[in-house]
């Protein structure tokens, strides 16, 4: 959640979009309805605290995670 530059109420993010693999815009909407302000912002990766370099061998085994987990029980959504 973000707050409202104007009013200082809270804003609701109402979609983002990636513009690279570490910057972010977010669309934001005031919740104050006598503001109503519309703002965006951008969040970006600013540096990394460590220096790991992935493996590509080793994954996380499936069967460490609890079965809710999977997406078994998803709804169907019919476009």
């Amino acid at each position: 959640m973000f707050t409202c530059p104007k009013c200082g109420a809270s804003a609701k993010t109402r979609t983002s979009v990636m513009l690279s693999n570490e910057v972010r815009r977010s669309y934001h909407q005031c919740n104050n309805l006598s503001c109503g302000s519309a703002f965006t912002t951008l969040d970006a990766v600013e540096h990394f605290l460590n220096n790991v370099t992935p493996v590509a061998a080793h994954t996380v085994p499936t069967d460490i995670f609890p079965r809710s987990n999977y997406g078994e029980n998803q709804l169907a959504l019919s476009l």
